[in-house]
Protein backbone atom coordinates (compact mmCIF):
# COMPACT_ATOMS: atom_id res chain seq x y z
CA UNK A 1 0.00 0.00 0.00
CA UNK A 2 2.83 2.39 0.83
CA UNK A 3 4.40 1.97 -2.63
CA UNK A 4 1.30 2.18 -4.82
CA UNK A 5 0.65 5.93 -4.75
CA UNK A 6 4.24 6.73 -5.69
CA UNK A 7 4.20 4.14 -8.46
CA UNK A 8 0.89 5.44 -9.82
CA UNK A 9 2.11 9.05 -9.90
CA UNK A 10 5.72 8.60 -10.99
CA UNK A 11 6.40 5.18 -12.53
CA UNK A 12 5.43 3.38 -15.71
CA UNK A 13 2.46 1.01 -15.70
CA UNK A 14 3.60 -1.75 -18.02
CA UNK A 15 5.40 -4.69 -16.39
CA UNK A 16 5.45 -3.15 -12.92
CA UNK A 17 6.06 -5.51 -10.01
CA UNK A 18 2.92 -4.24 -8.26
CA UNK A 19 0.92 -5.61 -11.18
CA UNK A 20 2.46 -9.04 -10.59
CA UNK A 21 1.69 -8.75 -6.89
CA UNK A 22 -1.98 -7.81 -7.33
CA UNK A 23 -2.76 -9.99 -10.35
CA UNK A 24 -0.83 -13.14 -9.45
CA UNK A 25 0.77 -13.36 -6.02
CA UNK A 26 -2.11 -12.12 -3.86
CA UNK A 27 -4.77 -14.18 -5.71
CA UNK A 28 -2.62 -17.29 -5.11
CA UNK A 29 -2.30 -16.38 -1.44
CA UNK A 30 -6.07 -15.97 -1.11
CA UNK A 31 -6.59 -19.30 -2.87
CA UNK A 32 -4.23 -20.99 -0.42
CA UNK A 33 -6.18 -19.58 2.53
CA UNK A 34 -9.50 -20.69 1.06
CA UNK A 35 -8.06 -24.16 0.44
CA UNK A 36 -7.15 -24.44 4.12
CA UNK A 37 -10.80 -24.13 5.15
CA UNK A 38 -12.95 -27.25 5.40
CA UNK A 39 -16.10 -25.15 4.84
CA UNK A 40 -15.08 -23.66 1.50
CA UNK A 41 -14.42 -25.37 -1.84
CA UNK A 42 -11.82 -23.19 -3.60
CA UNK A 43 -12.66 -24.73 -6.98
CA UNK A 44 -15.98 -22.86 -6.90
CA UNK A 45 -14.25 -19.50 -7.08
CA UNK A 46 -12.39 -17.34 -9.53
CA UNK A 47 -9.94 -14.83 -8.01
CA UNK A 48 -8.75 -11.80 -9.96
CA UNK A 49 -6.73 -8.70 -9.17
CA UNK A 50 -6.36 -5.42 -11.03
CA UNK A 51 -4.23 -2.30 -10.87
CA UNK A 52 -5.95 -0.90 -13.96
CA UNK A 53 -6.35 -1.51 -17.66
CA UNK A 54 -3.53 0.17 -19.54
CA UNK A 55 -3.05 2.80 -16.84
CA UNK A 56 -2.85 2.81 -13.06
CA UNK A 57 -6.24 2.46 -11.37
CA UNK A 58 -7.22 4.91 -8.66
CA UNK A 59 -9.03 2.07 -6.89
CA UNK A 60 -7.12 -1.21 -7.35
CA UNK A 61 -8.92 -4.35 -6.24
CA UNK A 62 -8.91 -8.08 -5.59
CA UNK A 63 -12.14 -10.00 -6.14
CA UNK A 64 -13.39 -13.49 -5.31
CA UNK A 65 -16.25 -14.59 -7.55
CA UNK A 66 -18.40 -17.69 -7.28
CA UNK A 67 -18.27 -19.08 -10.82
CA UNK A 68 -22.02 -19.80 -10.79
CA UNK A 69 -22.89 -16.24 -9.81
CA UNK A 70 -20.44 -14.26 -11.92
CA UNK A 71 -17.06 -14.44 -13.62
CA UNK A 72 -16.68 -10.69 -14.03
CA UNK A 73 -16.82 -7.66 -11.76
CA UNK A 74 -19.30 -5.97 -14.06
CA UNK A 75 -22.32 -7.90 -12.78
CA UNK A 76 -23.50 -10.26 -10.08
CA UNK A 77 -22.27 -10.36 -6.50
CA UNK A 78 -18.77 -11.04 -5.27
CA UNK A 79 -16.37 -10.55 -2.36
CA UNK A 80 -13.72 -7.88 -2.87
CA UNK A 81 -10.76 -6.12 -1.35
CA UNK A 82 -11.07 -2.47 -2.42
CA UNK A 83 -8.17 -0.07 -1.89
CA UNK A 84 -8.82 3.64 -1.36
CA UNK A 85 -7.26 6.11 -3.78
CA UNK A 86 -4.91 7.50 -1.13
CA UNK A 87 -4.01 3.94 -0.04
CA UNK A 88 -4.76 4.76 3.59
CA UNK A 89 -7.56 2.18 3.78
CA UNK A 90 -8.52 -1.18 2.35
CA UNK A 91 -12.00 -2.65 2.61
CA UNK A 92 -13.12 -6.26 2.66
CA UNK A 93 -16.51 -5.91 0.97
CA UNK A 94 -19.56 -7.79 -0.19
CA UNK A 95 -20.09 -6.02 -3.49
CA UNK A 96 -22.17 -6.11 -6.63
CA UNK A 97 -21.36 -5.32 -10.26
CA UNK A 98 -22.68 -2.07 -11.64
CA UNK A 99 -22.10 -2.17 -15.41
CA UNK A 100 -25.15 -4.22 -16.33
CA UNK A 101 -27.52 -2.50 -13.95
CA UNK A 102 -29.09 0.91 -13.77
CA UNK A 103 -27.88 2.94 -10.78
CA UNK A 104 -31.35 2.88 -9.24
CA UNK A 105 -31.43 -0.90 -9.59
CA UNK A 106 -28.19 -1.62 -7.77
CA UNK A 107 -28.98 0.92 -5.04
CA UNK A 108 -32.34 -0.75 -4.51
CA UNK A 109 -30.78 -4.21 -4.55
CA UNK A 110 -28.20 -3.10 -1.99
CA UNK A 111 -30.98 -2.31 0.47
CA UNK A 112 -32.75 -5.60 -0.25
CA UNK A 113 -29.55 -7.57 0.36
CA UNK A 114 -28.90 -5.73 3.61
CA UNK A 115 -32.38 -6.65 4.81
CA UNK A 116 -32.10 -10.26 3.64
CA UNK A 117 -28.59 -11.27 4.76
CA UNK A 118 -27.16 -11.49 8.25
CA UNK A 119 -23.84 -9.70 7.84
CA UNK A 120 -23.02 -10.27 11.51
CA UNK A 121 -20.52 -7.64 12.70
CA UNK A 122 -19.63 -6.26 9.25
CA UNK A 123 -20.65 -2.67 8.62
CA UNK A 124 -23.77 -2.15 6.50
CA UNK A 125 -23.74 1.62 6.13
CA UNK A 126 -22.70 3.95 3.30
CA UNK A 127 -19.57 5.32 4.95
CA UNK A 128 -17.06 3.52 2.76
CA UNK A 129 -14.67 6.06 1.21
CA UNK A 130 -12.66 5.01 -1.83
CA UNK A 131 -12.29 7.92 -4.24
CA UNK A 132 -14.05 10.99 -5.55
CA UNK A 133 -13.55 9.70 -9.10
CA UNK A 134 -16.71 8.44 -10.87
CA UNK A 135 -15.75 4.75 -10.85
CA UNK A 136 -14.66 4.95 -7.21
CA UNK A 137 -18.04 6.42 -6.27
CA UNK A 138 -19.81 3.62 -8.11
CA UNK A 139 -17.85 1.05 -6.10
CA UNK A 140 -18.86 2.89 -2.93
CA UNK A 141 -22.53 2.95 -3.91
CA UNK A 142 -22.59 -0.73 -4.88
CA UNK A 143 -21.00 -1.97 -1.64
CA UNK A 144 -23.49 -3.91 0.48
CA UNK A 145 -21.35 -4.64 3.56
CA UNK A 146 -17.72 -4.13 4.46
CA UNK A 147 -14.94 -4.07 7.03
CA UNK A 148 -12.38 -1.28 7.01
CA UNK A 149 -8.67 -1.76 7.67
CA UNK A 150 -6.40 1.25 8.14
CA UNK A 151 -2.90 1.19 6.70
CA UNK A 152 -1.32 2.29 9.98
CA UNK A 153 -3.01 -0.59 11.82
CA UNK A 154 -1.78 -3.06 9.22
CA UNK A 155 1.77 -1.71 9.29
CA UNK A 156 1.94 -1.59 13.09
CA UNK A 157 0.47 -5.06 13.55
CA UNK A 158 -2.68 -3.83 15.31
CA UNK A 159 -4.62 -5.62 12.59
CA UNK A 160 -3.06 -9.08 12.51
CA UNK A 161 -2.79 -11.60 9.70
CA UNK A 162 -4.94 -13.98 11.75
CA UNK A 163 -7.70 -11.37 11.94
CA UNK A 164 -7.55 -10.81 8.18
CA UNK A 165 -7.84 -14.55 7.53
CA UNK A 166 -10.73 -14.93 9.99
CA UNK A 167 -12.60 -11.97 8.48
CA UNK A 168 -12.19 -13.35 4.97
CA UNK A 169 -13.43 -16.76 6.10
CA UNK A 170 -16.44 -15.15 7.76
CA UNK A 171 -17.27 -13.10 4.65
CA UNK A 172 -16.92 -16.15 2.40
CA UNK A 173 -19.38 -18.11 4.55
CA UNK A 174 -21.83 -15.21 4.21
CA UNK A 175 -21.26 -15.29 0.44
CA UNK A 176 -21.99 -19.03 0.39
CA UNK A 177 -25.13 -18.50 2.45
CA UNK A 178 -26.28 -15.86 -0.01
CA UNK A 179 -25.84 -18.29 -2.89
CA UNK A 180 -27.66 -21.12 -1.15
CA UNK A 181 -30.60 -19.16 0.25
CA UNK A 182 -31.16 -16.03 -1.84
CA UNK A 183 -29.40 -16.07 -5.19
CA UNK A 184 -31.52 -17.03 -8.18
CA UNK A 185 -29.75 -18.87 -11.03
CA UNK A 186 -31.86 -17.00 -13.59
CA UNK A 187 -29.87 -13.89 -12.71
CA UNK A 188 -26.55 -15.58 -13.41
CA UNK A 189 -23.88 -13.72 -15.30
CA UNK A 190 -23.49 -16.76 -17.52
CA UNK A 191 -26.94 -16.35 -19.01
CA UNK A 192 -26.10 -13.50 -21.35
CA UNK A 193 -27.88 -14.55 -24.50
CA UNK A 194 -31.02 -12.53 -23.87
CA UNK A 195 -29.50 -9.57 -22.10
CA UNK A 196 -30.92 -6.20 -23.02
CA UNK A 197 -28.44 -3.40 -23.65
CA UNK A 198 -27.39 -1.61 -20.48
CA UNK A 199 -29.01 1.78 -20.01
CA UNK A 200 -25.98 3.45 -18.44
CA UNK A 201 -22.82 1.52 -19.34
CA UNK A 202 -19.89 2.09 -17.00
CA UNK A 203 -17.29 2.77 -19.65
CA UNK A 204 -14.19 1.76 -17.67
CA UNK A 205 -15.71 -1.62 -16.89
CA UNK A 206 -16.87 -2.21 -20.46
CA UNK A 207 -13.33 -1.42 -21.60
CA UNK A 208 -12.07 -3.90 -19.03
CA UNK A 209 -14.43 -6.52 -20.43
CA UNK A 210 -13.25 -5.82 -23.99
CA UNK A 211 -9.65 -6.35 -22.89
CA UNK A 212 -10.54 -9.57 -21.10
CA UNK A 213 -12.40 -10.78 -24.18
CA UNK A 214 -9.49 -9.99 -26.50
CA UNK A 215 -7.06 -11.73 -24.14
CA UNK A 216 -9.38 -14.74 -23.92
CA UNK A 217 -9.22 -15.00 -27.70
CA UNK A 218 -5.44 -15.23 -27.53
CA UNK A 219 -4.54 -11.72 -28.67
CA UNK A 220 -2.61 -8.91 -26.98
CA UNK A 221 -2.35 -5.21 -27.76
CA UNK A 222 -0.15 -2.46 -26.27
CA UNK A 223 -1.20 -0.62 -23.13
CA UNK A 224 -3.70 2.15 -23.78
CA UNK A 225 -4.62 1.05 -27.30
CA UNK A 226 -8.15 -0.15 -26.51
CA UNK A 227 -8.92 3.01 -24.53
CA UNK A 228 -7.56 5.11 -27.38
CA UNK A 229 -9.59 3.21 -29.97
CA UNK A 230 -12.76 3.68 -27.91
CA UNK A 231 -12.17 7.41 -27.39
CA UNK A 232 -11.42 7.86 -31.08
CA UNK A 233 -14.67 6.17 -32.11
CA UNK A 234 -16.67 8.21 -29.62
CA UNK A 235 -15.06 11.44 -30.81
CA UNK A 236 -15.99 10.78 -34.43
CA UNK A 237 -17.39 7.64 -36.09
CA UNK A 238 -14.51 7.37 -38.56
CA UNK A 239 -11.16 5.94 -37.43
CA UNK A 240 -8.13 4.78 -39.39
CA UNK A 241 -5.79 2.01 -38.19
CA UNK A 242 -2.57 2.48 -40.11
CA UNK A 243 0.74 0.66 -40.16
CA UNK A 244 2.63 -2.27 -41.60
CA UNK A 245 0.86 -5.45 -42.60
CA UNK A 246 0.22 -8.19 -40.06
CA UNK A 247 0.02 -6.08 -36.89
CA UNK A 248 -3.56 -6.99 -35.93
CA UNK A 249 -5.48 -4.00 -37.28
CA UNK A 250 -8.39 -5.90 -38.80
CA UNK A 251 -8.50 -8.37 -35.91
CA UNK A 252 -8.80 -5.52 -33.41
CA UNK A 253 -11.93 -4.23 -35.12
CA UNK A 254 -13.46 -7.71 -35.24
CA UNK A 255 -12.74 -8.56 -31.60
CA UNK A 256 -13.88 -5.14 -30.38
CA UNK A 257 -17.18 -5.64 -32.23
CA UNK A 258 -17.62 -9.17 -30.87
CA UNK A 259 -16.88 -8.11 -27.29
CA UNK A 260 -19.67 -5.52 -27.21
CA UNK A 261 -22.15 -7.57 -29.20
CA UNK A 262 -22.56 -5.15 -32.08
CA UNK A 263 -23.38 -5.79 -35.72
CA UNK A 264 -20.17 -6.14 -37.74
CA UNK A 265 -19.31 -6.21 -41.43
CA UNK A 266 -15.93 -6.59 -43.12
CA UNK A 267 -15.57 -5.06 -46.59
CA UNK A 268 -12.39 -5.68 -48.57
CA UNK A 269 -11.53 -2.64 -50.67
CA UNK A 270 -10.73 -3.39 -54.31
CA UNK A 271 -7.88 -1.61 -56.12
CA UNK A 272 -10.13 -0.75 -59.10
CA UNK A 273 -12.59 1.38 -57.10
CA UNK A 274 -12.80 4.82 -58.68
CA UNK A 275 -15.83 6.59 -57.23
CA UNK A 276 -18.55 6.36 -54.60
CA UNK A 277 -20.69 4.00 -56.67
CA UNK A 278 -18.19 1.21 -56.09
CA UNK A 279 -19.00 1.35 -52.39
CA UNK A 280 -22.59 2.58 -52.33
CA UNK A 281 -24.06 1.20 -55.55
CA UNK A 282 -25.10 2.36 -59.01
CA UNK A 283 -27.93 2.27 -61.54
CA UNK A 284 -27.57 -0.29 -64.30
CA UNK A 285 -28.59 0.25 -67.91
CA UNK A 286 -32.21 -0.61 -67.05
CA UNK A 287 -32.28 2.07 -64.35
CA UNK A 288 -32.37 -0.47 -61.52
CA UNK A 289 -30.22 0.25 -58.49
CA UNK A 290 -27.46 -2.31 -57.87
CA UNK A 291 -26.53 -2.12 -54.19
CA UNK A 292 -22.88 -1.69 -53.26
CA UNK A 293 -21.22 -3.62 -50.44
CA UNK A 294 -21.99 -1.06 -47.70
CA UNK A 295 -25.43 0.35 -48.48
CA UNK A 296 -27.49 -2.53 -47.01
CA UNK A 297 -25.47 -2.33 -43.80
CA UNK A 298 -26.17 1.41 -43.61
CA UNK A 299 -29.86 0.73 -44.22
CA UNK A 300 -29.92 -1.81 -41.39
CA UNK A 301 -28.32 0.73 -39.06
CA UNK A 302 -30.94 3.31 -40.02
CA UNK A 303 -33.70 0.83 -39.19
CA UNK A 304 -32.21 -0.49 -35.94
CA UNK A 305 -31.29 2.26 -33.47
CA UNK A 306 -30.96 -0.24 -30.59
CA UNK A 307 -27.74 -1.77 -31.90
CA UNK A 308 -24.25 -0.56 -32.74
CA UNK A 309 -23.15 -1.13 -36.35
CA UNK A 310 -19.43 -1.33 -37.03
CA UNK A 311 -18.03 -1.69 -40.55
CA UNK A 312 -14.37 -2.35 -41.33
CA UNK A 313 -13.03 -1.20 -44.70
CA UNK A 314 -10.04 -3.50 -45.00
CA UNK A 315 -6.92 -2.28 -46.82
CA UNK A 316 -8.67 0.99 -47.45
CA UNK A 317 -5.89 2.56 -49.49
CA UNK A 318 -5.53 -0.19 -52.10
CA UNK A 319 -7.60 2.29 -54.13
CA UNK A 320 -7.41 6.07 -53.93
CA UNK A 321 -9.49 6.95 -50.89
CA UNK A 322 -10.28 10.44 -52.20
CA UNK A 323 -11.94 8.88 -55.26
CA UNK A 324 -14.32 6.33 -53.77
CA UNK A 325 -14.77 7.71 -50.25
CA UNK A 326 -15.15 11.45 -50.87
CA UNK A 327 -18.95 11.27 -50.72
CA UNK A 328 -18.75 9.76 -47.23
CA UNK A 329 -16.28 12.38 -46.07
CA UNK A 330 -18.58 15.15 -47.26
CA UNK A 331 -21.69 13.61 -45.69
CA UNK A 332 -19.82 13.08 -42.42
CA UNK A 333 -19.15 16.82 -42.20
CA UNK A 334 -22.90 17.52 -42.22
CA UNK A 335 -23.37 15.88 -38.80
CA UNK A 336 -25.62 17.93 -36.54
CA UNK A 337 -27.67 17.42 -33.41
CA UNK A 338 -31.43 17.11 -33.75
CA UNK A 339 -32.98 16.65 -30.33
CA UNK A 340 -30.89 13.84 -28.77
CA UNK A 341 -29.78 12.31 -32.05
CA UNK A 342 -26.96 13.12 -34.43
CA UNK A 343 -28.04 13.13 -38.08
CA UNK A 344 -26.48 13.89 -41.46
CA UNK A 345 -27.66 14.88 -44.90
CA UNK A 346 -28.99 12.03 -47.00
CA UNK A 347 -26.46 9.79 -48.70
CA UNK A 348 -28.45 9.27 -51.90
CA UNK A 349 -31.33 11.58 -52.77
CA UNK A 350 -34.69 9.93 -53.48
CA UNK A 351 -34.79 11.51 -56.96
CA UNK A 352 -31.84 9.33 -57.96
CA UNK A 353 -33.96 6.17 -57.93
CA UNK A 354 -36.14 5.40 -60.95
CA UNK A 355 -37.80 2.19 -59.74
CA UNK A 356 -40.24 2.10 -56.86
CA UNK A 357 -38.59 -1.04 -55.52
CA UNK A 358 -35.37 0.92 -55.01
CA UNK A 359 -36.98 3.60 -52.85
CA UNK A 360 -35.98 1.61 -49.75
CA UNK A 361 -32.52 3.11 -50.23
CA UNK A 362 -33.81 6.67 -50.50
CA UNK A 363 -33.15 9.25 -47.82
CA UNK A 364 -30.70 7.10 -45.85
CA UNK A 365 -28.33 9.00 -43.56
CA UNK A 366 -25.19 8.07 -41.66
CA UNK A 367 -26.94 7.33 -38.33
CA UNK A 368 -25.28 7.88 -34.97
CA UNK A 369 -25.08 4.13 -34.30
CA UNK A 370 -22.90 3.50 -37.38
CA UNK A 371 -19.09 3.51 -37.14
CA UNK A 372 -16.57 3.14 -39.95
CA UNK A 373 -13.04 1.89 -39.32
CA UNK A 374 -10.52 1.72 -42.13
CA UNK A 375 -7.38 -0.41 -41.99
CA UNK A 376 -4.45 1.00 -43.89
CA UNK A 377 -1.13 -0.55 -44.92
CA UNK A 378 1.40 2.25 -45.26
CA UNK A 379 3.88 0.77 -47.74
CA UNK A 380 4.96 1.15 -51.35
CA UNK A 381 2.09 -1.03 -52.66
CA UNK A 382 -0.66 1.35 -51.56
CA UNK A 383 -1.82 4.92 -52.15
CA UNK A 384 -0.90 7.68 -49.68
CA UNK A 385 -3.52 9.63 -47.76
CA UNK A 386 -4.18 13.30 -48.37
CA UNK A 387 -4.56 15.81 -45.55
CA UNK A 388 -8.26 15.94 -46.42
CA UNK A 389 -8.64 12.36 -45.19
CA UNK A 390 -6.22 12.59 -42.26
CA UNK A 391 -7.94 15.73 -40.96
CA UNK A 392 -11.25 13.91 -40.79
CA UNK A 393 -10.18 10.86 -38.79
CA UNK A 394 -8.22 9.77 -35.78
CA UNK A 395 -5.38 7.82 -37.38
CA UNK A 396 -3.98 5.23 -34.97
CA UNK A 397 -0.54 3.98 -35.91
CA UNK A 398 0.38 0.28 -35.68
CA UNK A 399 4.14 0.27 -36.08
CA UNK A 400 5.56 -1.07 -32.83
CA UNK A 401 6.19 -4.80 -33.01
CA UNK A 402 6.98 -6.82 -29.90
CA UNK A 403 7.19 -10.47 -30.89
CA UNK A 404 7.35 -11.47 -27.23
CA UNK A 405 3.94 -9.90 -26.55
CA UNK A 406 1.45 -12.76 -26.66
CA UNK A 407 -1.02 -14.53 -24.44
CA UNK A 408 -1.76 -18.20 -23.92
CA UNK A 409 -5.36 -19.23 -23.47
CA UNK A 410 -6.48 -19.68 -19.89
CA UNK A 411 -9.18 -22.28 -19.37
CA UNK A 412 -10.85 -20.00 -16.82
CA UNK A 413 -11.62 -17.25 -19.32
CA UNK A 414 -11.44 -18.77 -22.80
CA UNK A 415 -15.23 -18.92 -22.91
CA UNK A 416 -15.80 -15.31 -21.89
CA UNK A 417 -19.19 -14.13 -23.09
CA UNK A 418 -19.88 -11.22 -25.36
CA UNK A 419 -22.02 -8.39 -24.07
CA UNK A 420 -24.77 -6.46 -25.74
CA UNK A 421 -23.74 -2.89 -25.02
CA UNK A 422 -26.08 0.06 -25.29
CA UNK A 423 -25.34 2.33 -28.29
CA UNK A 424 -24.79 5.14 -25.77
CA UNK A 425 -21.42 3.52 -25.07
CA UNK A 426 -20.03 4.86 -28.36
CA UNK A 427 -22.50 7.60 -29.23
CA UNK A 428 -21.00 11.06 -29.49
CA UNK A 429 -22.31 13.75 -27.17
CA UNK A 430 -20.56 16.62 -28.91
CA UNK A 431 -20.66 17.80 -32.52
CA UNK A 432 -19.63 21.41 -31.93
CA UNK A 433 -17.81 23.08 -29.03
CA UNK A 434 -21.12 24.66 -28.05
CA UNK A 435 -22.40 21.20 -27.15
CA UNK A 436 -19.71 20.83 -24.48
CA UNK A 437 -21.50 22.99 -21.92
CA UNK A 438 -20.39 25.81 -19.67
CA UNK A 439 -19.24 23.29 -17.05
CA UNK A 440 -16.33 22.33 -19.34
CA UNK A 441 -15.25 25.88 -20.13
CA UNK A 442 -12.11 25.80 -17.97
CA UNK A 443 -11.09 22.40 -19.29
CA UNK A 444 -11.57 23.53 -22.87
CA UNK A 445 -9.48 26.61 -22.16
CA UNK A 446 -6.59 24.43 -20.98
CA UNK A 447 -6.78 22.17 -24.04
CA UNK A 448 -7.06 25.02 -26.52
CA UNK A 449 -4.19 26.83 -24.81
CA UNK A 450 -1.95 23.84 -25.55
CA UNK A 451 -3.16 23.72 -29.14
CA UNK A 452 -2.38 27.40 -29.61
CA UNK A 453 1.19 26.72 -28.47
CA UNK A 454 1.42 23.95 -31.06
CA UNK A 455 -0.04 26.15 -33.79
CA UNK A 456 2.57 28.81 -33.06
CA UNK A 457 5.19 26.16 -33.83
CA UNK A 458 3.43 24.77 -36.92
CA UNK A 459 2.85 28.24 -38.36
CA UNK A 460 6.45 28.44 -39.56
CA UNK A 461 5.76 25.62 -42.04
CA UNK A 462 2.17 26.67 -42.74
CA UNK A 463 0.92 23.45 -41.12
CA UNK A 464 -1.44 24.89 -38.51
CA UNK A 465 -4.38 22.82 -37.37
CA UNK A 466 -7.84 24.19 -38.11
CA UNK A 467 -11.11 24.38 -36.25
CA UNK A 468 -12.16 20.83 -37.10
CA UNK A 469 -9.05 19.32 -35.54
CA UNK A 470 -9.29 21.69 -32.57
CA UNK A 471 -12.86 20.58 -31.89
CA UNK A 472 -12.16 16.87 -32.23
CA UNK A 473 -9.13 17.00 -29.95
CA UNK A 474 -11.26 18.84 -27.39
CA UNK A 475 -14.01 16.21 -27.63
CA UNK A 476 -11.48 13.38 -27.21
CA UNK A 477 -9.93 15.02 -24.16
CA UNK A 478 -13.32 15.72 -22.55
CA UNK A 479 -14.50 12.13 -23.02
CA UNK A 480 -11.29 10.88 -21.48
CA UNK A 481 -11.59 13.30 -18.57
CA UNK A 482 -15.14 12.13 -17.88
CA UNK A 483 -14.33 8.42 -17.98
CA UNK A 484 -10.76 8.56 -16.58
CA UNK A 485 -9.44 5.98 -19.01
CA UNK A 486 -6.03 7.58 -19.61
CA UNK A 487 -3.98 10.18 -17.82
CA UNK A 488 -4.41 13.65 -19.29
CA UNK A 489 -0.91 13.66 -20.73
CA UNK A 490 -1.34 10.17 -22.21
CA UNK A 491 -4.59 11.24 -23.90
CA UNK A 492 -3.02 14.40 -25.32
CA UNK A 493 -0.02 12.34 -26.43
CA UNK A 494 -2.32 10.10 -28.47
CA UNK A 495 -3.95 13.15 -30.05
CA UNK A 496 -0.61 14.61 -31.04
CA UNK A 497 0.21 11.28 -32.67
CA UNK A 498 -3.13 11.03 -34.45
CA UNK A 499 -4.12 14.57 -35.38
CA UNK A 500 -0.95 16.69 -35.53
CA UNK A 501 2.18 14.73 -36.42
CA UNK A 502 0.74 12.87 -39.47
CA UNK A 503 0.40 16.27 -41.19
CA UNK A 504 4.13 16.91 -41.11
CA UNK A 505 6.27 15.87 -44.06
CA UNK A 506 8.74 17.49 -46.39
CA UNK A 507 12.35 18.16 -47.28
CA UNK A 508 12.85 21.81 -46.34
CA UNK A 509 14.89 23.00 -43.38
CA UNK A 510 11.69 24.59 -42.11
CA UNK A 511 10.29 21.12 -41.43
CA UNK A 512 13.33 20.22 -39.36
CA UNK A 513 13.07 23.43 -37.33
CA UNK A 514 9.40 22.73 -36.64
CA UNK A 515 10.19 19.19 -35.50
CA UNK A 516 12.93 20.40 -33.16
CA UNK A 517 10.53 22.90 -31.58
CA UNK A 518 7.86 20.22 -31.25
CA UNK A 519 10.39 17.96 -29.57
CA UNK A 520 10.99 20.69 -27.00
CA UNK A 521 7.22 20.90 -26.45
CA UNK A 522 6.78 17.13 -26.00
CA UNK A 523 10.04 16.16 -24.28
CA UNK A 524 11.26 19.35 -22.62
CA UNK A 525 14.70 19.19 -24.29
CA UNK A 526 15.72 22.09 -26.56
CA UNK A 527 18.07 21.30 -29.47
CA UNK A 528 17.35 24.49 -31.43
CA UNK A 529 20.76 26.02 -30.71
CA UNK A 530 22.79 22.88 -31.39
CA UNK A 531 24.61 22.13 -34.62
CA UNK A 532 25.25 18.82 -36.30
CA UNK A 533 23.24 15.63 -36.05
CA UNK A 534 20.33 16.00 -33.65
CA UNK A 535 18.13 12.99 -34.42
CA UNK A 536 20.33 10.43 -32.67
CA UNK A 537 20.69 12.69 -29.64
CA UNK A 538 16.91 13.08 -29.44
CA UNK A 539 16.38 9.32 -29.70
CA UNK A 540 18.93 8.68 -26.95
CA UNK A 541 17.27 11.32 -24.78
CA UNK A 542 13.87 9.63 -25.18
CA UNK A 543 15.31 6.20 -24.40
CA UNK A 544 17.08 7.51 -21.29
CA UNK A 545 14.03 9.20 -19.78
CA UNK A 546 10.88 7.31 -18.79
CA UNK A 547 9.03 10.30 -17.35
CA UNK A 548 8.60 12.49 -20.43
CA UNK A 549 5.28 14.39 -20.65
CA UNK A 550 4.44 12.94 -24.08
CA UNK A 551 6.68 9.91 -24.67
CA UNK A 552 5.00 8.54 -27.81
CA UNK A 553 5.13 11.85 -29.64
CA UNK A 554 8.67 12.51 -28.44
CA UNK A 555 9.87 9.17 -29.82
CA UNK A 556 8.11 9.72 -33.14
CA UNK A 557 9.46 13.27 -33.54
CA UNK A 558 12.99 12.08 -32.74
CA UNK A 559 12.62 9.41 -35.42
CA UNK A 560 11.35 11.99 -37.92
CA UNK A 561 14.30 14.30 -37.23
CA UNK A 562 16.77 11.43 -37.68
CA UNK A 563 15.09 10.39 -40.91
CA UNK A 564 15.30 13.96 -42.21
CA UNK A 565 19.01 14.08 -41.47
CA UNK A 566 19.67 10.73 -43.17
CA UNK A 567 17.36 11.00 -46.20
CA UNK A 568 16.81 14.72 -46.69
CA UNK A 569 13.09 14.06 -46.35
CA UNK A 570 10.82 13.00 -43.53
CA UNK A 571 7.23 12.01 -42.86
CA UNK A 572 5.20 10.49 -40.06
CA UNK A 573 4.87 7.15 -41.81
CA UNK A 574 7.66 4.58 -41.94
Amino acid sequence: MSEYVHARDHEGYGGHELGTLIRQQLPRLILENLSASEDINPNNYRINGSIGQGNWAYVPWLVIMDRDITVTTQEGEYVAYLFSEDMERVYLAFNQGVTKADRRDYLAKKNILRDSINFQDFQVDDNIRLSDKPLGRKYEQSTVAYRQYNKTDLVNGITTEEQLINDLHQMMLIYQEYKEQIWQPDNSANQNDNLEPTSEPVVAEVISHIKEYITAKGFAYPDGLIENFYLSLKTKPFVLLAGISGTGKTKLVQLFAEAIGCRYKLISVRPDWNDGSDLLGYKNIQGKFVAGPIIDFIKAANDDADNIYLVCLDEMNLARVEYYFSDFLSIMETRKKVNKNIVTDTIIDSNYFENKSDQAYADLILPDNLYIVGTVNMDETTHPFSKKVLDRANTIEFSEIHLDMFTLLDETNSGLDTWKVNPAFLKSKYVTLRDCGIENEDKLGDIIGRLMEINDILKEANLQIGYRIRDEICFYMLYNNQEELLTENAAFDFQLMQKVLPRIQGSSETIKRVLIKLFYFTAGRDYSNEDGTIGSKAINFVNANNDLPFPRSSAKIAFMIKRFEEDGFTSFWL
